[in-house]
């Protein structure tokens, strides 16, 4: 049988080809067309098309009721349905852990394992809002001076912080208050007041504003000034870390025809000379004893001139951006006196007058550029030392960052302070609580170790010039002081939460261990910069005399020091002192050295350090050394019989008088402090990093 496997001649055959369009038939247009979704009753009935309207086409012209089915509910399918109750459920589960964190694990672990939750153990919003009432009321102190001023500092300040500490010994080391004792006893009786010389009245000698000394006293005045706060007349290779304008030139002399009256017209001829004139008040607070040859030439006298070559603070339409320079500076003077809350109110009021102006915005040139970055930097210390909150936030600040000019010193410097500055921004607000953007309870821990975080990359970043090795120059040094107080300041909350856990720990369990803390990162962190403070001010001591922030540096990293030494006090397994904790000695020696020799000739602010440190040395050596045992003594602070000796308290005696004297020691009121120092680690919602 033969198979033919080519084509088939139908299949070769031409197709048949398509019949044309019918000419009668109506076409629609696209736009026209239209799909009912739903039909209504009638049409549905009488199966024809229906246009959907209310009431369609066919009822309208019947003249009949026009009804539609009712719409059945969306159904979902099990599939969808699941991943529904998965999405609620892992919004749920993240919403608790954003408001409790502490008990979120627990509790979610719990029902995990198909456990009965106890009403007791579960977290209510009612409690949590206690909690955070608790919180907020301890938020900074109210400290009244020696004239009884209250005035409120936040948590960043170290008037609060040595508030909490004298706490801490008054709660530990129960006396009786002895002036003029050198047991210490004097700083834990100050608790709730610091001292201060905002107080007292600014002097108001007899000046004239146009009067200005010699030429080479200008000369040598404004060299110093430059020297210590701006660029080092052009020798520090970093550029320096301030800039408040020109201060190479010396102004002209006025003519003695000029008079008062001429001084206070409308054009303020004469205006410019405050800035000269509070730079000069800053030149002589420096300690150039022969630059202060009679009143005429006190630094007292030159601010008074200063101030009166602005006048009324409140004269807006006097005020131009060439008085924010002389504001800011005027700042650095009083900080410099230890009038820090005159020196907030005049670096706000610069900040003011330039928002008023628009230079966060944009400026002329780079010399105004770096001066309002300056005041940004101003506002950030005092923000700091004040725990307070800023005076202008970062999201204002659209002014580009300084930038190398020819006719400049490098801007090195300036820039890194700059971002230095807004870390301290970001700890004061956000790490401390003191003007959060979004205030959510429970996340201080991520929030401390962002700043951490920060200040580790910021020097990892830093370049080559900025690096504090044998080379670096003062402006460098105080650079990486800031820095480093930073750290201390974030972390030192953590650090005294521990002291006060070892000492407990110590004196209820006989046992406690530095390596077996939560938070030993931090504290080991607290540490180092309160040791490399001491070092880099050394340093910069060798090279020209401590201003105010550097005092402050030092001062605090003695107490962050006396506080470990604490912390070795209490190790249950006191181990060989190793070279660094050898030097520990050392390095308070030289602190307390330093405000001896600055007390002498500075103002009451060393003076106050040097008695203050002094106050701790006497605690610190004899209340809680490894010689003195006897701690807890007074009738107001006894655990017991054996509450004295460090180690393990022995079982009470069987019978009536045991049990009495058990229930007498856990009712007391220290063994009940105790007990809540042993449970804090400084990070817990109710302390909100408040110790």
């Amino acid at each position: 049988m033969r198979t033919n496997f080519g084509p088939s001649s139908e299949s070769s055959s031409p197709q048949p080809q398509r019949l044309p369009v019918n000419p009668r038939r109506r076409k629609v247009a696209p736009e026209e067309r239209k799909r009912v979704v739903r039909a209504c009753n009638a049409c549905n009935v009488r199966r024809v098309k229906c246009t959907g309207e209310q009431p369609c086409q066919r009822c309208h012209k019947a003249s009949r009721q026009c009804e539609y089915p009712q719409q059945e509910k969306q159904k979902h399918s099990l599939k969808d349905e699941l991943e529904r109750l998965q999405q609620r459920c892992a919004a749920l589960e993240a919403g608790f852990q954003a408001a409790a964190p502490d008990e979120a694990t627990d509790f979610i672990a719990q029902l995990d394992q198909r456990r009965a939750v106890s009403h007791s153990n579960a977290p209510t919003f009612n409690s949590m809002s206690e909690e955070l009432d608790e919180a907020d009321s301890n938020h900074g102190r109210l400290l009244v001076d020696s004239y009884g001023v209250g005035r409120f500092f936040g948590e960043t300040s170290g008037a609060t912080f040595l508030d909490h500490l004298k706490q801490f010994m008054l709660t530990l080391v129960p006396l009786t208050f002895h002036p003029d004792s050198a047991d210490g006893s004097s700083f834990v009786a100050s608790v709730g007041s610091y001292q201060t010389y905002d107080s007292r009245p600014f002097p108001n000698p007899n000046v004239d504003p146009l009067w200005l000394p010699a030429q080479p006293d200008m000369a040598s005045m404004l060299g110093e000034l430059r020297a210590y706060i701006q660029d080092g007349n052009g020798e520090f290779v970093s550029g320096g870390i301030y800039w408040w304008g020109d201060l190479s030139n010396s102004p002209a002399p006025v003519t003695s025809s000029v008079s008062l009256s001429t001084m206070t017209s409308a054009e303020d001829s004469f205006r410019y000379l405050a800035f000269y004139h509070v730079s000069f008040a800053l030149a002589t607070s420096l300690g150039q004893s022969d630059l202060r040859r009679s009143d005429q030439h006190a630094g007292e006298a030159y601010f008074n001139r200063a101030r009166k070559l602005l006048g009324n603070p409140l004269d807006i339409v006097r005020f131009t951006l060439s008085d924010v320079s002389v504001l800011a500076l005027m700042g650095f003077y009083l900080i410099e006196l230890n009038r820090r809350d005159a020196a907030y109110v005049h670096v706000s009021l610069a900040i003011h007058i330039a928002i008023m102006h628009g230079a966060f915005t944009a400026c002329h040139d780079e010399a105004s550029k770096r001066t309002f970055w300056t005041l940004y930097i101003m506002d950030r210390w005092l923000s700091v030392l004040m725990g307070r909150p800023p005076t202008i936030p970062d999201e204002a600040m659209r002014l580009p960052l300084p930038c190398d000019d020819g006719a400049m010193p490098p801007c090195a410097g300036l820039r890194a302070h700059i971002e230095l500055s807004r870390i301290s921004g970001y700890i004061v607000c956000e790490t401390f609580k003191i003007a959060p953007r979004n205030y959510t309870p429970g996340y201080s821990a991520l929030k401390v170790d962002k700043a951490v975080k920060m200040l580790v990359d910021w020097k990892s970043h830093l370049p080559q010039v900025l690096a504090a090795d044998e080379s670096a120059d003062p402006a460098v040094l105080s650079l990486h002081l800031a820095a480093n107080q930073l750290m201390v300041l974030t972390t030192r909350p953590i650090l005294l939460a521990a002291v006060k856990q070892a000492v407990a720990e110590r004196y209820m369990n006989g046992q406690w261990s530095l390596q077996q803390h939560a938070h030993i990162t931090h504290i080991q962190a607290c540490l180092e910069a309160a040791h490399g403070n001491l070092v880099l001010a050394e340093r910069l001591r060798c090279k020209r005399k401590l201003l105010q922030a550097g005092l402050h540096f030092v001062f605090n990293a003695a107490v962050i020091l006396f506080l470990e030494q604490i912390l070795s006090a209490s190790r249950s397994h006191p181990t060989p002192p190793s070279p660094d904790i050898a030097t520990h000695g050392t390095k308070l020696e030289f602190a307390i050295r330093t405000f001896a020799d600055e007390s002498k000739t500075g103002t009451n602010y060393p003076r106050d350090c040097f008695k203050i440190l002094q106050d701790l040395k006497a605690l610190v050596h004899r209340y809680l050394s490894h010689s003195q045992v006897n701690l807890l003594h007074g009738s107001n602070a006894s655990l017991g019989a054996n509450a004295g000796a460090p180690g393990p308290q022995p079982a009470a005696q069987p019978g009536a008088e045991g049990q009495s004297k058990a229930n007498s020691t856990e009712a007391s009121p220290l063994y009940q402090e105790m007990r809540i120092w042993i449970q804090s680690d400084g990070l817990q919602l109710q302390n909100s990093l408040l110790i």
